[in-house]
């Protein structure tokens, strides 16, 4: 642990050092030489805080240089066919020998090194993002020391594409058998802690205590249902004395329908869920990606293993022999699961290019990756991957295992794309329904001109007789055809007009009976609405005899193509494996690519699959992962703070047939995860980072879970599952809120409000007001670690939102209606937001509080338009209520 101490010190020195010369360089230039050996010397005394001897280490080309070049040289000097200035420095020799200006290094002598010249004078690399000083200094010593390699260079400078460095990364290598150490002294209560405990041990460090049943109540319920447990559930938990209590109340809540709901949330995510398109003007609506929603959750909820959970999602349309059948509910099942290739932004709808197509199976790529790979492959479609060991072409043989799906020259577009599962029967219930209301409709019509021709007929009634016939022929000839004598006659005898707008004569003339009309309308409407809905899928699936050839694009101009591939997995993956993907697999009726391709992600031998899975589980419930970038296992990612852990989690896993709600058990049964979060001097000293698990991480509660813990406290929420989602708008102040929009009424509001925030629509343009405020991701294309912010919006949604208001009043009332006194309202109150009741000096504390706001509350004057004056008791009790919300108390859990 010490050296993540230093780190943190040398990063700070560091960044004081750079700070230091900056500023003073730019007033007193003449300074220059002495300050940039002031920098440089913090440089050398910070540069590795694990080996404060570094300065002396043997520096190579492969494992120090080469990745800073191949970050930002190789580009310009290797990659391409033409080099710029014929300069190549992928090699040392290269480098030697030189290019126009000839060799760019002098081992011994930096400088003298052209090379390092360029470097330091920043120069080199051209563009905006320069080297860093810890970066120069490497390459630097480097020099100094000799330009030394750790082996001898090939030949064939292509035979150095990717070092040994590079291909020995932890995470390519195979997932291998860990044995559960042995830890004396410490409370081991499932492998996770043994460990754990191993590592806490050599840093002389032991679990924190547990925590009481009032904080693990809390945070287990918020972990795995993303709500609060109600005040019945907390004095259940705490009545159950038994041994087994904390067991029994894990496996009820991994029961839960609302499980589903929470950790759907989580692979939604990743997956990129959202309901609009990402055209960047006019974002166009995908009404029936909610499906994909609830699949996710069902899958969750039935604990589907995730090997299949994956295979569905990739090609679950490959595992339909023969026709599509719209009466099995396996095949509707199969074609929503493949609705995961169609998340990421899609622009084609209304801009169909071949960039835009290009785009969209790109993005769609970035989402497979890093979502099941927890790989950035995406970084390699234009040039070789900066940090890790992927090709160009790599990528284009990865990308080709898709390509049927996302054929550029036989392109779908997203209305396209949809399948109707729509049976039989329910277009029997349309055409009943719709008959019955076409039948209501006319004899509706029939009513209505019948009585405005009624009404007609009083009207040429009272025209004086002389001038009815001709007053008559008038209002039936056409206007633009009329004579200036039948102008004069309708000027008049106004009250005679044609009825042929009956709608606008009955408001006319009998206002009663166009009322009656309307509400006879209203009620054909909602007949008519009571149609069951049909099922429109938004599916992937092969076109027939579509076997596009797979190409590298030049720069990854689809406009470029170039050399042929083959459907491949990453090769660092699949080395020592036996991976075999068809061009065009005669035993399907597409290619059976992605089909063969997600077999072989979940035969339990791919490196990276089971691995990636377990730590994002492990991230969610500890607020950090064993790897702490989640998306990226690559070399530019954080390395496992317990890779043995990590093995054993991934091959457990895989072993117990990829059962999720096992793995949630072991990891909530455990010790670890038990322990108090509170802090201790000793313990940051050696881990301020918490990366060695010594104690529980505290965590605010993430965007959804706010909402939906405020509409359950006061019992509002809906928690019923499934169906489409609740749609979202602006009001008139630009507020993003939920609602349907009316050209007269301005936002219809319906009565479901208050169902949980997964089933709110995800709108790339317009997220909901309360979520974006904290933190709910964007998706481009798909979020794989939500970052939570500190901002002063958040402070002034709980001052100032309307909607956080009335929850706040609505939980007074709730108060008020069931106890008499402060001190019992108080009680359920803190119980309700943070579980535990209040202390008597927090209890003094409130109930001075609500004295002094009552006091003040009655001596303000109400307002004019309310029809009762306000409840002073129950407004002090609701500004309580509305501070308590605001509370860090509230918003994190520990």
């Amino acid at each position: 642990m010490r050296h993540v101490c230093r780190t943190s010190v040398r990063f700070g020195l560091q960044a004081a050092a750079n700070q230091l010369y900056l500023s003073v360089n730019l007033m007193f230039p003449s300074w220059r030489s002495n300050l940039r050996l002031l920098t440089f010397g913090i440089t050398l005394v910070v540069a590795d805080p694990a080996r404060p001897d570094q300065p002396s280490e043997e520096l190579t080309f492969e494992e120090h240089v080469r990745p800073i070049f191949k970050a930002h040289c190789f580009q310009c000097h290797g990659e391409e066919p033409e080099l710029s200035g014929d300069l190549d420095v992928r090699l040392v020799r290269l480098m030697r020998a030189g290019g126009e200006s000839g060799p760019v290094i002098v081992p011994g002598q930096p400088n003298d090194s052209l090379l390092w010249q360029y470097i330091d004078s920043d120069e080199m690399p051209q563009g905006s993002k320069k080297l860093t000083t810890a970066q120069k200094d490497s390459i630097r010593r480097w020099l100094e020391q000799g330009a030394k390699t750790a082996r001898p260079e090939p030949e064939n400078v292509e035979d150095a594409r990717f070092t040994n460095e590079e291909l020995s990364h932890w995470a390519w290598q195979p997932i291998t058998e860990r044995p559960v150490p042995n830890a004396d002294n410490f409370d081991i209560r499932t492998p996770i802690d043994a460990f754990v405990a191993k590592r806490l041990a050599e840093h002389q460090l032991n679990f924190s205590p547990q925590a009481d049943k009032h904080t693990l109540i809390r945070r287990v319920s918020f972990s795995l249902l993303g709500l609060p447990p109600t005040p019945t559930d907390v004095e259940e938990f705490l009545a159950d004395e038994s041994s087994d209590s904390w067991e029994v109340l894990v496996g009820k809540l991994l029961d839960s329908p609302q499980f589903g709901v929470r950790w759907g949330r989580h692979w939604l995510d990743v997956a990129g869920y959202s309901e609009t398109n990402g055209d960047p003007n006019k974002d166009t609506q995908r009404p029936h990606a909610w499906r994909y929603r609830d699949y996710v959750i069902d899958s969750f909820n039935s604990n589907k293993p995730i090997d299949q959970f994956y295979v569905e999602q990739l090609a679950g349309d490959e595992l339909i022999d023969g026709d599509i059948d719209i009466h099995n509910p396996r095949h509707l099942e199969l074609l929503t699961a493949t609705g995961f290739l169609r998340m990421a932004p899609d622009t084609t709808q209304s801009s169909n290019g071949i960039a835009n197509r290009n785009m969209a199976v790109a993005e769609s790529l970035k989402v497979v990756s890093s979502s099941m790979l927890g790989l950035t492959v995406g970084c390699a479609q234009c040039h070789d991957h900066k940090y890790d060991p992927i090709g160009t072409d790599d990528y284009y043989r990865f990308r080709a295992v898709f390509d049927p799906v996302f054929p550029l020259n036989n392109w779908q577009q997203p209305s396209g794309r949809l399948v109707d599962f729509t049976t039989d029967e329910t277009r029997a219930e349309w055409e009943r329904i719709e008959a019955e209301c076409k039948s209501l409709q006319e004899e509706l019509n029939k009513r209505k001109k019948t009585h405005a021709t009624t009404i007609f007929e009083q009207k040429i009634a009272d025209v004086p007789e002389a001038d009815r016939m001709a007053t008559l022929n008038a209002v039936e000839t056409t206007p633009g055809q009329r004579t200036p004598e039948q102008n004069k006659l309708l000027d008049l005898y106004p009250m005679v007009k044609t009825i042929d707008f009956i709608a606008g004569y009955l408001v006319e003339y009998d206002i009663a009976f166009h009322r009656e009309c309307q509400k006879e309308a209203a009620k054909i409407s909602e007949l008519r609405a009571t149609k069951p809905p049909g099922q429109l899928v938004m599916a992937t699936q092969e076109q027939p005899n579509v076997v596009p050839v797979s190409t590298i694009f030049h720069r990854g101009n689809p406009q470029s193509p170039g050399e042929e591939v083959t459907p491949a997995e990453v090769m660092v993956l699949h080395r020592g494996r036996d991976v075999q993907l068809p061009v065009n697999d005669e035993q399907h009726s597409g290619t059976g690519r992605r089909l063969a391709w997600a077999r072989q992600l979940t035969d339990g031998t791919h490196p990276l699959a089971a691995r990636v899975f377990v730590n994002r589980v492990w991230m969610h419930h500890f607020g950090r992962g064993l790897v702490a970038t989640p998306g990226d296992f690559g070399i530019s990612g954080e390395r496992p703070t317990h890779p043995e852990l990590l093995d054993w989690l991934a091959n457990d896993f895989v072993r117990n047939g990829w059962d999720h709600k096992r793995l949630h058990r072991m990891i909530l049964l455990s010790r670890t995860w038990q322990q108090l979060s509170t802090r201790s001097a000793h313990q940051d000293q050696l881990d301020p980072e918490n990366s060695l698990l010594g104690r529980m991480s505290l965590r605010r509660l993430e965007a959804e879970e706010i909402r939906d813990a405020v509409l359950s406290i006061v019992e509002r929420l809906d928690q019923q599952l499934g169906g489409p989602s609740l749609p979202v708008t602006e009001d008139r102040e630009g507020k993003v809120v939920i609602g349907q929009p009316q050209k007269q009424d301005g936002i219809k509001a319906g009565e479901d409000l208050a169902r949980r925030s997964v089933y709110v629509q995800v709108h790339r343009k317009l997220p909901l007001n309360v979520l974006v405020t904290f933190d709910q991701p964007e998706m481009t294309p798909n979020c794989d670690l939500r970052r939570a912010t500190t901002v002063a919006t958040q402070s002034l949604y709980f001052l100032n939102d309307a909607e956080l208001i009335s929850r706040s009043e609505d939980l007074a009332r709730l108060l008020v209606d069931r106890h008499k006194d402060d001190q019992s309202r108080l009680a359920e109150l803190f119980v309700r937001l943070f579980v535990k009741p209040p202390t008597d000096t927090e209890l003094d504390y409130c109930a001075n509080f609500l004295s002094n706001q009552t006091r003040q509350f009655e001596i303000l004057p109400s307002g004019k338009d309310q029809a009762e004056p306000p409840n002073p008791e129950l407004r002090s009790l609701a500004t309580l209520c509305q501070t308590l919300f605001g509370s860090n108390r509230f918003l994190y859990v520990d």
